[in-house]
């Protein structure tokens, strides 16, 4: 576990990484919907805690919910990028192979 300031934690495992998942799923709606859908900041930040709080169920580590919020950012941007490659909209991305 990190405590130094400025040392990292741990990789989320495979596990915490599937809590992450399930948990943003259903309520992704809600966290990137449409504007129409009025969710203010405060609430956002509710959901983002109780998604750290079933991830920390595994007991892995004491992830908050700005871990959480940061390594779904992480995933999302990976997934973009590995689309765009995929699909070859991007001339080249930064360590990723294009599709044959």
């Amino acid at each position: 576990m990190a405590t130094v300031s400025g040392e990292r934690a741990p990789a989320f495992t495979a596990e915490e990484l599937e809590k992450l998942v399930d948990g943003v799923l259903p309520q992704y709606t809600l966290l990137y919907g449409p504007p129409d859908i009025q969710v203010s900041a405060h609430q956002k930040k509710g959901i983002w805690r109780a998604i750290a709080k079933e991830v920390r169920t595994l007991g892995v580590i004491h992830r908050r919910s700005t871990h959480c919020w940061k390594r779904w950012e992480d995933l999302r941007r990976w997934s973009k990028k590995m689309a765009e490659a995929q699909l070859g909209m991007a001339s080249h991305v930064e360590g990723v192979p294009l599709a044959p």
